[in-house]
């Protein structure tokens, strides 16, 4: 496990995370606004399936009402709120919406790497219990 303050101090860099932690959101979002970075939370610990999934982001990204809730309004909507401001999104859950939909899991890192790559905004971490099983789907994410 990796101290967040030591992550966000070193500049960590745009990309999908696996986060072994046993912190809460709130502990999360003090670190990261302690560090002048914006902070998203996803929890899909109650979502289920893709249609809860994009209404989750609509709420946590704030799209706008516009926001079509689809994968392709997804990526668009995540690149054109650019800030240029690093932000962390904290999801959390994950594991309960891949035992659900898997496919939605798949999509949404899809989404989320690329616009790490495309924005240089977005870091994502997916929190991990320490000790915890890592399904395949997670494997080649890089772990702090």
């Amino acid at each position: 496990m990796t101290d967040l303050r030591t992550l966000l101090s070193n500049g960590l860099r745009p990309g999908v995370y696996r986060w072994q932690s046993d912190a809460t959101a709130d502990q999360v979002r003090r670190d990261v606004a302690g560090a002048g970075w914006d902070f998203v939370l996803l929890d899909t610990h109650e979502i289920h399936d893709k249609a809860g999934f994009l209404d989750l982001c609509a709420t946590a990204f704030d799209l706008p009402r516009w926001f079509g809730r689809n994968w392709d309004a997804l990526a668009d909507s995540l690149s054109d709120r650019s800030t240029g401001e690093p932000e962390i999104v904290l999801w959390t859950g994950l594991h309960h919406l891949l035992e659900h939909d898997h496919d939605t899991v798949d999509v949404a890192l899809q989404i989320f790497t690329e616009d790490t790559t495309a924005s240089g905004q977005l870091r994502v971490l997916i929190q991990e219990r320490p000790g915890a099983e890592t399904p395949d789907l997670l494997g080649s994410q890089p772990v702090l």
